[in-house]
């Protein structure tokens, strides 16, 4: 990374004004007559070399801020691409958990022997319109993916960390979907599954008669 630690050329010109205008002003009010002597251009000397110096010195100081402020800035970027790579990589950890505990419970049989597996019962009771409620496989389920609605909710404003939720959102989103259906989970709070699902069209039934 390239530091610019040099003042701008507005800064070094503001610099060469004032301290040129000082000097001048200073000059109108000595008491020098022409022709000089000796001792007045001995006098005028120092007083030019000290106005050189002040610029000089005036320039180093606004060269030492301006690297200060050059730091601080890359430091604060460095911070925060540090930060992003951190909430990233729990990002990452936690989307491979709850897939992880997802799928364990999925694989999981149910309380019906007639259906077995978790998913095959979700499927089935969302088909048919039946409660899941009373399995407590089901009830887990629902609150895992509640959490991962929760995370997904307060990442919004993290476009990287919401990257790396979204794919599980996308992955899991029928059976949030189904999980509403059976009442185990409400509609509203699973709003980030339910977006990447296909709308159904209506049913004819639901269609007035003419």
């Amino acid at each position: 990374m390239n530091v610019k630690s040099s003042p701008g050329a507005a800064t070094l010109a503001l610099i060469v004004v004032v301290v040129l205008a000082l000097a001048g002003l200073g000059l109108s009010l000595s008491e020098l007559r022409l022709p000089l002597g000796p001792q007045e251009l001995v006098a005028l000397a120092v007083y030019g070399l000290s106005a050189a110096g002040l610029i000089c010195l005036l320039t180093l100081v606004a060269s030492l801020v301006s690297g200060l402020r050059t730091q601080q800035l890359a430091l604060n970027q460095s911070l925060e691409t540090q930060s992003r790579q951190l909430r990233a990589a729990e990002a990452a950890q936690l989307m491979e958990r709850f897939v992880h505990q997802a799928e364990a419970l999925l694989d999981k049989e149910s309380l019906d022997p007639n259906k077995r597996s978790v998913l095959r019962c979700l499927a089935v009771d969302a088909m048919r319109g039946n409660s899941g409620r009373g399995d407590p496989n089901i009830s887990r389920l629902a609150r895992l993916f509640e959490w991962l609605a929760g995370e997904a909710e307060q990442a919004s404003g993290d476009s990287a960390r919401l990257g790396l939720i979204d794919p599980v959102l996308r992955q899991y989103a029928e059976i949030a979907e189904q999980l509403c259906q059976v009442g185990e989970c409400e509609p509203e709070r699973m709003a980030v599954f339910l977006r990447h699902q296909p709308r159904r069209p209506a049913a004819a039934g639901d269609e007035s008669a003419d």
